[in-house]
C-alpha cells in the first residue's frame, strides 16, 4: 500500500496519458492498437493497483452483508440502479473458484474468509476492502478505460475553460454529470502538526482527490505540449512544450511554414 498524494503527478499523468490514447483510438480501434491499450493498463495496474470500482460505484458503504447495493449515476460497471449483492460482487471475483471467497454472515457482522494470505482490515475500514486486496479481484478493462476517458476528457475541458477565462461570468462546473466524486473521507489528526488523514475505500476515489488538489494548486502547472499534445507537468504556465524536442521540433515546423509563405 502506499499514499496516492506521494506519487500524484505520476499517477495523474500516467491515467490521462491511458485516456487520451484511448479517445485517440476510439474511431479506428484495432487488434494492435487494442493490444497497446491493454499492455499500458497492465503496467498501470502493477504501478498503481485497480481502480477499486467495487466500492466507488454504489452509495452503500458496506456492500458486503447487504442485500441490494444502490449504484452511483454514470458508474462505469453498469446502467442499472440496484443490483442484488451477490450478482454485484460476482462481476469483481469472475475467476474465484467456490471456495476461494467465502461470505460469511453473523447476527451483527460479517466476514470475508479468503483463500490466501493478503491484508484484512478487522472492522477499520468496510469488509469490501478485504476482497479487493485480493488475488481474486479483477476489473474489466472497458472500466477502467472509461474512467481513464473521463478524466482526459474533464482536463481537456479544463483547460479549454482556462484559456477562454477572461469571457467567463460565473463559475462553471466541468463536467458536472461525469466528474462528481463520491464517499471522500477523511479526519482531523494531531501529533506534531494538524493534519488531514485521508481516509480512501479506492483508488479512483483517491484519483479524483489528488487529480482536483492538482489542477487547482497555483504550484502545480499541469498542461498539454503544443507540440505532441503529450500531457506534462509544467515548470511555470509559460511552458508550453513538454520537452526540450518537442519545443525543437515545433521551432524547425514554424520555420518551415514562414518559408512555405
Amino acid at each position: 500500500m502506499y499514499n496516492p498524494f506521494n506519487v500524484a503527478e505520476d499517477l495523474i499523468i500516467d491515467l490521462i496519458s491511458i485516456g487520451d490514447e484511448a479517445l485517440r483510438l476510439e474511431k479506428e480501434m484495432t487488434e494492435k492498437k487494442k493490444e497497446k491499450i491493454n499492455s499500458e493498463l497492465l503496467v498501470f495496474a502493477k504501478k498503481y493497483g485497480l481502480l477499486g470500482l467495487i466500492g466507488a460505484s454504489v452509495y452503500n458503504r458496506n456492500i458486503i452483508g447487504d442485500e441490494k447495493v444502490l449504484l452511483i449515476d454514470n458508474n462505469h460497471i453498469t446502467k442499472e440502479k440496484i443490483m442484488n449483492e451477490r450478482e454485484y460482487i460476482s462481476q469483481f471475483i469472475p475467476f474465484a473458484q467456490e471456495d476461494d471467497i467465502i461470505i460469511r454472515k453473523y447476527k451483527n457482522c460479517v466476514d470475508i474468509v479468503k483463500r490466501e494470505d493478503s491484508p484484512k482490515f478487522y472492522g477499520k475500514r468496510p469488509v469490501v476492502l478485504d476482497l479487493v486486496f485480493s488475488k481474486f479481484y479483477s476489473e474489466k478493462i472497458n472500466w477502467i478505460i472509461d474512467f481513464a476517458k473521463m478524466m482526459a476528457l474533464h482536463f481537456n475541458q479544463l483547460l479549454i475553460y482556462k484559456k477562454t477565462g477572461g469571457n467567463l461570468t460565473g463559475d462553471v462546473t466541468i463536467m458536472a454529470g461525469k466528474f462528481h466524486p463520491q464517499k471522500i473521507g477523511f479526519t482531523i489528526n494531531q501529533l506534531d502538526k494538524t493534519i488531514i488523514a485521508w481516509q480512501f475505500d479506492s483508488l479512483k476515489t483517491a484519483v479524483e482527490t489528488v487529480y482536483a488538489f492538482a489542477v487547482t494548486d497555483e504550484s502545480i502547472v499541469i498542461n498539454r505540449c503544443k507540440h505532441c499534445a503529450k500531457v506534462f507537468i509544467a515548470n511555470n504556465i509559460r511552458t508550453k512544450y513538454c520537452s526540450l524536442s518537442c519545443r525543437n521540433r515545433a521551432n524547425v515546423q514554424k520555420s518551415r511554414e514562414r518559408k512555405t509563405n
